[in-house]
């Protein structure tokens, strides 16, 4: 099984470190490789599945549009042979459609059937830790606790879903609001949180993205 990550911004060798820990802990005995994606040949159809790490979406699109990379990996993951994960900017660069975008906006993968709010919470000052609820079809791939605890940097948040192909996996609540808040989701095989689970000691989340990649991996090749 082989799993790239976008080594733009963000914390890709947190996820790395996360990736092989969550391995460890689901003891497979098939290896799992983890490799960069920096530029369109990276992006092939060896690889299993892809991360897109957290930074500043924008920056990171502009990457992807001058490395020519936009469409090659949005093919790439519209493939059902992968599965694709973004966190935090991933969650916006996978959207369909994005509020507070900068002026002039900015290229995204458009794979999601999301609305996704840019610094919904505010920003970087704003910045916080909070236990979130986790779906039944979560904690059915990753049985434990019912909650989470998300670190949340100027992050966004799902506002509206256009599709019920779009699955919450995770929502969180605080006093301050009136109603919870989407802050992860799925849809096919493309999955995105608004959170950096790659900060924290628990790695479920590494483990829920491993666990969809070998299922995959499986379906599509019999094995």
């Amino acid at each position: 099984v082989r799993i790239g990550i976008l080594e733009v911004q963000g914390a890709f060798l947190e996820h790395k470190i996360a990736l092989l820990k969550a391995k460890e802990k689901l003891q497979l005995v098939t290896p799992i490789e983890i490799s960069e994606v920096r530029h369109q040949s990276h992006v092939t159809s060896s690889l299993d599945g892809i991360i897109i790490p957290g930074g500043e979406s924008t920056t990171i699109s502009l990457f992807l549009k001058r490395n020519n990379m936009v469409e090659p990996l949005k093919k790439w993951i519209e493939d059902r042979n992968h599965v694709t994960w973004g966190t935090c900017a991933g969650m916006i660069i996978l959207a369909k459609q994005n509020e507070n975008q900068k002026i002039g906006g900015q290229p995204t993968l458009g794979v999601m059937d999301t609305d996704v709010s840019r610094n919904f919470f505010g920003r970087q000052v704003n910045s916080f830790e909070a236990d979130i609820s986790l779906s039944d079809s979560f904690l059915k791939v990753c049985p434990g606790e019912k909650t989470f605890h998300g670190v949340f940097i100027r992050a966004p948040a799902v506002v509206q879903t256009f599709s019920p192909k779009v699955e919450v996996l995770a929502s969180l609540k605080r006093a301050d609001m009136s109603e919870p808040v989407i802050v992860a989701v799925q849809q096919d095989n493309v999955m995105a949180t608004a959170f950096h689970p790659e900060l924290t000691e628990d790695v479920r989340w590494h483990q829920y993205f491993i666990e969809r990649v070998y299922k995959n991996k499986q379906a599509m090749t019999g094995t």
